[in-house]
């Protein structure tokens, strides 16, 4: 089972002001679920009798279970997502060559769930030590924390997911009459997600399971466009990996 925050890159140039300046961008996502990412096929501790079956994971539908010398246990079932939408905003700050951008969503209670999100990045052009070259180019490091806990009274709902991701990439953007801007990168990730959930077996078997899950390290293809009218920029770009992410933002560019 994998976890991932496909919103950890972020960018529409690789361009980065000499002297201070200042964004605001508001990101929006639409990530979509390959089938192979709906199920997994667990690995219970306990002594197994016969086959184990496949279940889903958070993505999917059909939940599996199996039978131990211990009883009868059933995973819970999943959302049965066939794409996830997202969104967040991030604030950036800029100076000599080198951007941090930091995205926060404070832990919120919503009905019978908490949820909440913090990122930072930093990002420096390194085409700025290297003069004529006919492109901007960027690297950037990313770190992304996303928390999501069941707080209703249904004990058998019971969910903790605490999710971070780290990213490092290159990308590089040009330009051109000043307001249409292409861009593209490759970017490497990594993830790892602690999960607590409830499952119930018989003879009143009832268990808070916990364990963690290192995310399959890979690399994320980026390709792009951007329209800059003024102080506003308009971008829109399509990511390649095990997840197929469309993404689209609107900025405040000082």
């Amino acid at each position: 089972m994998v976890w991932n925050l496909p919103k950890l890159r972020t960018y529409y140039s690789a361009d980065v002001d000499n002297i201070f300046g200042f964004k605001f961008n508001i990101i929006g996502m639409w990530t979509v679920i390959p089938d192979d990412q709906k199920t997994f096929t667990p690995d219970p501790k306990d002594d197994v009798i016969g086959e184990v079956v496949p279940t889903a994971t958070v993505f999917g539908n059909r939940n599996g279970y199996y039978l131990s010398s211990k009883g009868f246990f059933t995973y819970p079932a999943g959302l049965s997502l066939k794409a996830v939408p997202m969104g967040i905003y991030q604030l950036s700050g800029s100076l000599f060559n080198t951007e941090l951008m930091v995205r926060l969503f404070p832990r919120s209670n919503f009905d019978e769930v908490k949820v909440g999100l913090f990122g930072f990045g930093l990002k420096h052009e390194i085409s700025s030590h290297i003069p004529l070259l006919p492109l901007d180019i960027s690297v950037q490091f990313l770190y992304n924390n996303f928390y999501f806990e069941y707080t209703g009274n249904k004990s058998e709902n019971y969910t903790i997911i605490n999710s971070s991701n780290i990213a490092f990439n290159v990308h590089a953007s040009k330009t051109f009459v000043g307001m249409l801007i292409a861009y593209g990168g490759l970017q490497y990730e990594s993830s790892s997600t602690d999960l607590d959930y409830y499952y119930e077996g018989s003879n009143a078997a009832n268990k808070i399971n916990q364990i963690q899950i290192d995310g399959d390290n890979h690399f994320r293809f980026t390709v792009g466009g951007a329209l800059k009218v003024g102080f506003f920029v308009i971008n829109a770009d399509v990511n390649f990996t095990k997840f197929t992410t469309f993404t689209t933002g609107l900025s405040l560019d000082f």
